[in-house]
C-alpha cells in the first residue's frame, strides 16, 4: 500500500511515496501541470575582473537592477554569460551566488548543457540541492547527437540528475550545430523526460516555436530580441533576453496585451534600432557585454579568450551612436 506525502518545494507540488512505510530510494513523482517560468527573463552577463576571475562583488546591485527593470526570472550560465568558458566549479559558485543574491525575487533557472553529459548531470543536481526554479541544457556540439532519439537520451540523462526539478530544452542551434524539428523533438520527450516543461529557443526560426505551443503543456521562451512582437502576435509572451531590455521588452508585452498594437511596433523598432548599432560593432558578445555597461552604469567587466575584448576606441564609438540615437536611458531603473 503506497502512501502518499504532498510535499511543497520551489515552483511545483510533488508526491513522495512511501512504500510500507519505507522511503522508496526516495521516489518522487513530479506533479507540475501547473508550473511556468514567469515571462520575462534576464540572461545576465558573468561580471569579471580585469584578471578574468569572476567578480562576485556585483551581483546583489546586478541582480537589484534586473528587478528594478521588470525582470522576474534569471537564466544563469547561459550564452550571454559566457557559461561554455566557465570551469564547472565556476558554474557551480555562479549559481549559488546569484540564489544569494536573488533574494527570492527572481526566479533561478540555470542552464546545465556541456559538452560532457557527466558534468551536465553533476551541474543539475547541484542546481536542483540549492534549490533553483528550473534547468536548462542544450545539446553537446562536439560530438553531437545523429537523431532526436539520441538527442532525447542526452536530455533524459541530464534532466533525470534533478528529478524534482522542472526542465527546458535549450535549442540554439547556430552555436551548437544540433538541427532539429523542435515539436518533434518535444513530443518525444515528453514521455521520457517526467520534468519536461518547456523549450527555450534561442534560434531564429520562429514558426518552429510557434509549432512547439501546440504540444500541450509545452511553455516556449523566445530567445531573440529582435522577434519579440512577433513572438507576442503568435501566442509566446515568454522571453529570456539580455538584462539591458527589461523596461523595453515589458513595455511591448503591456502594450501588445492593451490591444495598442501600433505602440507596441514603436517598441519593436526602438529595439532593432539597438540591435543595428549592436550589429554595427560586429554583434557578439563582447559588444552585448559592453552595451550592459552603456544602459545600465554597472561594469560587468571584460570578456574571456577566445572572445575579443572591444578597444576603448570602439567602446567610445558604439556610446556615442547610442546616444546620439537617444536610447541610452531607456535602460535605467524605474519606479515599479
Amino acid at each position: 500500500m503506497a502512501h502518499y506525502n504532498q510535499v511543497e518545494t520551489t515552483g511545483a507540488t510533488y508526491l513522495h511515496i512511501k512504500t510500507q512505510g519505507i522511503d522508496a530510494d526516495r521516489i518522487w513523482i513530479l506533479k507540475m501541470a501547473d508550473f511556468r517560468l514567469h515571462d520575462q527573463i534576464a540572461a545576465p552577463f558573468t561580471p569579471l575582473k580585469e584578471d578574468g576571475e569572476i567578480n562576485f562583488d556585483l551581483l546583489d546591485k546586478y541582480a537589484d537592477y534586473m528587478v528594478n527593470t521588470h525582470f522576474k526570472g534569471i537564466f544563469v550560465n547561459g550564452s550571454l554569460a559566457e557559461g561554455m568558458s566557465m570551469t564547472i566549479e565556476e558554474r557551480k559558485q555562479l549559481a549559488d551566488a546569484w540564489m544569494k543574491a536573488a533574494k527570492g525575487r527572481l526566479q533561478v533557472v540555470v542552464h546545465v548543457g556541456a559538452n560532457c553529459i557527466k558534468d551536465s548531470q553533476e551541474l543539475a543536481r547541484h542546481a536542483e540541492q540549492i534549490g533553483v526554479a528550473a534547468i536548462a541544457a542544450f545539446s553537446p556540439s562536439y560530438y553531437k547527437p545523429e537523431n532526436i532519439d539520441v538527442l532525447v537520451d542526452v536530455m533524459a540523462a541530464v534532466a533525470g540528475a534533478a528529478p524534482k526539478t522542472p526542465f527546458y530544452y535549450y535549442d540554439i542551434n547556430f552555436c551548437t550545430g544540433v538541427y532539429i524539428d523542435q515539436r518533434e523533438f518535444m513530443q518525444a520527450a515528453k514521455g521520457r523526460i517526467p520534468t519536461l516543461r518547456g523549450l527555450k529557443n534561442s534560434s531564429r526560426e520562429l514558426p518552429a516555436s510557434h509549432n512547439c505551443t501546440f504540444v500541450e503543456g509545452c511553455q516556449v521562451l523566445i530567445g531573440s530580441d529582435n522577434q519579440y512582437l512577433s513572438a507576442l502576435a503568435l501566442g509566446i509572451p515568454g522571453v529570456v533576453v539580455a538584462s539591458y531590455l527589461g523596461n523595453l521588452f515589458r513595455d511591448m508585452r503591456t502594450a501588445y496585451q492593451a490591444g495598442q498594437v501600433e505602440k507596441a511596433r514603436e517598441f519593436q523598432v526602438v529595439a532593432q534600432n539597438i540591435n543595428n548599432i549592436r550589429v554595427k560593432y560586429g554583434g557578439g558578445i563582447n559588444v552585448a557585454k559592453a552595451m550592459f555597461k552603456i544602459f545600465s552604469g554597472l561594469d560587468a567587466g571584460s570578456v574571456r579568450l577566445p572572445l575579443r575584448q572591444l578597444s576603448v576606441a570602439e567602446y567610445e564609438a558604439m556610446e556615442k551612436d547610442f546616444r546620439a540615437a537617444g536610447l541610452v536611458e531607456i535602460a535605467l531603473p524605474r519606479e515599479q
